[in-house]
């Protein structure tokens, strides 16, 4: 069981033994965030640096966790196709944000069912390390320690969440740093970060799409999951990249409707921070009780702008994370290789070589939560 608020010592400890396997992934608002702490301004041109960070730390390999997004996206949006499609509980809420789901199953029970059960982008980089990593490198799941360097101090408590599916391992991921972590450890190292060349992810587990990025920022997992649906609910056509008024203010709710071949438009929500949380909450309990239902996608980041804005990173000024969001755009834009998840081809090779059908026995054994209770398991 990792620690809460000291992850720094279990990290170092981790490293210094050279029997184990440490990988580190690192989310995107950590690469457009971590300069600041360096007296930089938030810049889309740090991946590199940070991936050179981590080796430098002495980590084995260093991950994408966008690579984790693109399968959250594909799972996630054939789980919102299949309750349109078949019935089931709809709305859907998102659930990679673990501030947000540790609120929803503590505060308002009653909505459990309409909790996706995909894990995060966080957990599912984690699984697959210890199964499909492990697999083609010869290792065993208990022989790999997976480090996340994440925005936010709710993923240490995600982090805790138990894994019972994969033989050796008791977590996904063992130990979280936040960017604020992760520059203080940079620094007690005596590392220059301003003068490391950049380098490269390892692609073992595979490259990201564009649109994996903009989980960060408020709107992004929304946008990501409909691109998605979209294609498979109108037969293989793209949708257009959203503007910019379909993404809510720092703090608000956005709602609108998109045409997606079905007999009532897509009704879509995105809520951000807690105080509207609870309002779209209490909304749905009310519309649930009357028969009602006029939302049927809800995304929910508990942290005003999104990840960008995360308490674990170096401060949440509106115009700084503003700034960060606009990186995370800049991101999505320059990934000129796959624009979308559904049409990475990394993750078409995970599917056809390991996990098999999306949203198939396997993919829900290692992908998705076997309910609630875990979630609340990490609150004790």
């Amino acid at each position: 069981m990792n620690g809460w608020m000291d992850d720094i010592s279990f990290v170092k400890e981790v490293l210094a033994d050279k029997s184990k396997t440490v990988i580190a992934q690192t989310a995107p608002s950590v690469r457009v965030t971590v300069c600041e702490e360096f007296g930089s301004e938030p810049s889309s041109e740090e991946t590199g640096r940070v991936v050179a960070a981590l080796r430098k730390l002495g980590f084995d390999n260093v991950f994408d966790t966008d690579f984790g997004a693109d399968v959250t996206v594909v799972e996630e949006s054939a789980e919102l196709v299949r309750r349109l499609r078949e019935g089931g509980a709809l709305p859907v809420f998102t659930s990679c944000c673990p501030g947000w789901t540790r609120f929803c199953v503590k505060a308002f029970p009653e909505l459990n069912e309409h909790l996706s059960g995909v894990k995060s982008p966080q957990q599912i980089v984690g699984a697959l390390t210890k199964t499909y990593f492990a697999e083609k490198t010869g290792k065993k799941a208990g022989e790999i320690f997976v480090v996340g360097v994440m925005p936010c101090y709710s993923k240490k408590l995600e982090s805790r969440e138990e894994e019972t599916e994969i033989p050796g391992a008791k977590q996904d991921v063992d130990f979280i740093l936040t960017t604020k972590d992760f520059a203080k450890l940079i620094k007690q190292e005596g590392i220059d970060y301003h003068s490391l060349e950049p380098d490269s992810f390892d692609e073992l587990l595979g490259t990201a799409s564009g649109a994996s990025t903009l989980f960060a920022g408020t709107g992004g997992v929304m946008e990501s999951v409909v691109r998605a649906a979209y294609y498979e609910l109108m037969g293989g056509k793209e949708l257009l990249p959203f503007v910019e008024d379909r993404r809510p203010g720092y703090g608000g709710t956005k709602e609108f409707t998109i045409e997606v071949g079905l007999e009532k438009p897509l009704r879509v929500a995105v809520v951000n921070g807690y105080d509207e949380a609870r309002k779209m909450c209490e909304r749905v309990l009310k519309e649930k009780k009357e028969g009602g239902r006029t939302i049927d996608f809800i995304e929910v980041l508990a942290c005003r702008g999104g990840c960008v804005g995360g308490p674990g990173q170096p401060g949440n000024d509106p115009q700084q994370v503003a700034k960060r969001a606009f990186g995370l755009r800049d991101l999505d834009a320059e990934n000129t290789r796959v624009r979308n998840a559904h049409q990475n081809p990394d993750v078409k090779k995970l599917y056809r070589e390991f996990l098999g059908e999306i949203g198939g026995e396997k993919a829900h054994k290692l992908l998705h939560r076997k309910g609630t209770q875990e979630i609340l398991e990490t609150l004790k």
